[in-house]
């Protein structure tokens, strides 16, 4: 059964990714775009540090 940290994190990459889609998709201002991009890098680097964190349990 996921954490509620996966579950969390899952659902906050899944916003900045609709976030990002919404801004492009309406031809938002660059700033904005930028933001929502920096909002999914963060996001995304948090997936990535959950998937190795999951790694390394399955190894020990």
């Amino acid at each position: 059964m996921p954490s509620d940290e996966t579950r969390r994190v899952l659902k906050v990459f899944g916003v900045a990714v609709t976030n990002l889609e919404d801004a492009i998709d309406k031809k938002a201002p660059t700033d904005e775009i930028m933001k929502w991009d920096g909002e999914l890098a963060e996001r995304m680097r948090e997936v990535t540090n959950l998937v190795e964190r999951l790694r390394s349990r399955r190894i020990d």
